[in-house]
């Protein structure tokens, strides 16, 4: 996989195609940015949409996906896109890489639960606050492995004006939330202050 610069949401992406489920009809990339993501999953789906509440963002993924033909990209808001936009209960992927603190993680899990087909798969890349001593720990780890990784690969790049925001959990709340709004989810903490949430809606849902 080569994105053509490095950071530590990129690192993610292998986890993130990794877990893309065979003969994938329909992904929604949420907070899709200029569409690196969206464009990568693209091969993998019959169709991908990316998601974006930022003009600017939305602008930059068309311009850079115009030879892609079964991707396109919206300026709407996750939770407020009608059921035309985005249906309910009709996507085998969503993903969400560094997405769920701007959007509030318990809401973005919870509406995304919705938009999954039975079957579907969510993939989240999330960040996390320290809330221990141990968490600290984990994070002062973590400070080689980007220098290192970042010098690799040619330093760390990040798309021009990409909103920030800080995260509203701490990774013990993220992990209680999970596994409350999503049964049975995967939840582990990674290195580069991140953390991978894995979840397959049962098959039987709504019935």
């Amino acid at each position: 996989m080569n994105t053509g610069r490095w950071n530590p949401n990129i690192h993610y992406y292998p986890s993130v195609l990794g877990f893309v489920p065979a003969n994938c009809r329909e992904a929604l990339d949420v907070g899709c940015g200029d569409g690196t993501l969206a464009r990568l999953l693209a091969a993998r789906a019959w169709r991908v949409t990316g998601i974006d509440l930022s003009a600017e963002m939305i602008e930059s993924a068309r311009e850079q996906s115009e030879e892609v033909e079964n991707a396109r990209f919206m300026e709407a808001d996750f939770f407020e896109a009608s059921g035309g936009e985005l249906p309910l209960g009709h996507y085998d992927l969503i993903t969400m890489v560094a997405v769920a603190h701007h959007l509030g993680t318990e809401r973005a899990l919870a509406r995304s639960a919705e938009l999954l087909a039975p079957g579907g798969r969510l993939v989240v890349i999330g960040i996390a606050g320290p809330g221990s001593v141990v968490d600290l720990l984990h994070l002062a780890a973590a400070v080689p492995s980007v220098k290192l990784l970042s010098r690799r690969r040619g330093g760390s790049s990040a798309p021009e004006k990409m909103p920030v925001a800080d995260p509203d959990t701490t990774f013990a709340e993220a992990r209680k939330t999970a596994h409350r709004v999503l049964p049975d989810s995967r939840f582990r903490r990674r290195l580069l202050w991140r953390y991978t949430l894995l979840w397959e809606k049962p098959r039987d849902a709504g019935r």
